[in-house]
């Protein structure tokens, strides 16, 4: 696949994950205001693992319409997704200390996979700076994209499926 086709699907993705955050908001019985902390963290996760992979995607169109593509596009493209990735990964684990213990787990979560999930997100960050560094090629990047991607329908089954605590 070309790089061209892949952003403009991953871009087209992003959008309608976005648009499930909608979703979301109507199947849920109340208003966010009268969701729990760890819910309304959880639909910042939704909302941003969308919304970062369109930025990546859009960036890196914007490097492809360039004629004649720089030689230096992906290590680019992975510096700028580096930096919102490092500073995504601080923002999670800031979150993920500031819950009170237990508190994710009544809500219906849990520690192990949150940080899991915030280790899956540094790897990628620091799959940004290796590309940035050293490899220049398109793949790491895609990478951070679907993985960003992939956190968002997780987040967004789980917010669907995972019964609503008031009060979390």
């Amino acid at each position: 696949m070309e790089p061209s086709a892949a952003l403009s699907t991953s871009a087209q993705i992003a959008v309608a994950i976005a648009g499930f955050a909608g979703v979301v908001l109507a199947v849920r019985n109340e208003s966010v205001n009268n969701w729990g902390r760890v819910e309304r963290f959880w639909l910042r996760l939704l909302l941003v693992n969308s919304i970062l992979p369109l930025t990546f995607s859009m960036v890196g169109l914007i490097f492809l319409a360039l004629k004649p593509l720089p030689p230096a596009t992906w290590r680019w493209c992975s510096g700028f997704a580096a930096l919102f990735l490092l500073s995504y990964a601080a923002f999670i684990f800031k979150s993920l200390l500031r819950f009170a213990p237990g508190q994710l787990k009544a809500a219906g979560g849990g520690r192990f996979t949150s940080y899991t999930l915030f280790a899956l997100l540094t790897a990628m960050c620091l799959l940004q700076f290796w590309n940035a560094t050293t490899l220049a090629a398109f793949w790491p990047y895609f990478c951070a994209i679907v993985s960003l991607l992939l956190g968002a329908m997780y987040q967004f089954v789980r917010l669907i499926l995972v019964p609503q605590q008031p009060g979390t």
